[in-house]
């Protein structure tokens, strides 16, 4: 299994929840596992937003 999904356009931006780096993974909610098949919603709604006001 691939460390990193193969598109997850959210991972653009830094998540608010678990403090990942714009282009890293999000992890789980204690921190010691990457979450490889989705992103946390907060981070979704912040890329939504950024792609939003960019438009």
């Amino acid at each position: 299994m691939p460390d990193r999904p193969a598109h997850f356009p959210a991972l653009a931006v830094a998540c608010p929840t678990c403090g990942s780096a714009p282009g890293q993974l999000c992890t789980s909610h204690s921190g010691t596992r990457p979450r490889r098949h989705d992103v946390h919603q907060t981070r979704t709604a912040a890329h939504n937003a950024q792609t939003r006001s960019t438009q």
